[in-house]
């Protein structure tokens, strides 16, 4: 673990400082937004800004679920970056996944921040059955190691194939792609759930062809690069270390 990302500094002070309208509201909403969407809710960008701002949606026809995992999500980040010292266990893991689903319909049927009870799929993907989580999961956080953004791509594709809860999978999983870019200095992402195929499409073709799935990612490291650069500059030294993420 480095946790020297400029990234985190900047995230934590304005968090802790309550800075409106800057690189960490930003990243809240868009991620919260972006990774719900592509599952299914039906809230706007503009519904999930009030959601945060205000606690309030102004809209109407909403599931109450992605309104309530609208809200999770936001505390699932905070968590992630409370908890961003810790080493990333299996226990850690169950944890994000119970905020996410905390209070919500999928809770009471299947429970939350437990491993899946009834086999599942990932769109047209088989995933390992049930009683080979645990141990495939143990396997994963204890022997798979960072050094650079092809390995976060290669544990969540991994992460992805085990499947180990019953939903939730996508949204835990590019959470902890978010946190371990922040651990080892490398530029996080939010995937747009506009690019939802090409994504899907690249976690489909990894294990052949690994650079479709990176290619498509360094797309998304360089737009938050470009929304975080005035941050940066004004909160690290000048902005004399702003381009230390790789």
């Amino acid at each position: 673990m480095k946790l020297n990302s400029n990234y985190l500094f900047v995230l934590e002070k304005e968090r802790k400082e309550n800075i409106k309208n800057g690189l960490y509201e930003y990243t809240v909403i868009n991620m919260s937004y972006n990774t719900n969407r592509m599952e299914g809710s039906t809230l706007s960008l503009s519904d999930t800004k009030d959601l945060f701002e205000k606690n309030t949606i102004f809209s109407g026809g909403h599931n109450v679920d992605d309104i309530i995992e609208g809200k999770n999500h936001f505390r699932l980040f905070d968590f992630m970056l409370d908890t961003i010292k810790e080493p990333l266990t299996e226990r850690l893991i169950k944890e994000y996944h119970q905020i996410l689903k905390r209070n919500t319909s999928d809770e009471v049927r299947y429970g939350s921040g437990r491993y899946k009870g009834i086999p599942n799929i990932a769109g047209d993907q088989p995933t390992v059955e049930p009683h080979e989580v645990e141990g495939l999961m143990r396997d994963l956080v204890e022997n798979h190691s960072i050094n650079n953004l092809m390995d976060i791509l290669s544990f969540h594709h991994q992460f992805e194939l085990i499947h180990p809860f019953q939903d939730g999978n996508g949204r835990v999983g590019r959470m902890i792609m978010f946190r371990q870019c922040l651990e080892y200095g490398i530029t996080p992402f939010i995937i747009p759930s506009d690019r939802r195929e090409e994504y899907i499409n690249g976690l489909k073709l990894f294990k052949e062809e690994p650079n479709v799935l990176e290619n498509e990612i360094k797309k998304f490291q360089e737009s938050y690069k470009q929304i975080a650069k005035p941050f940066l500059r004004n909160y690290t030294k000048s902005g004399k270390n702003s381009e230390l993420e790789r």
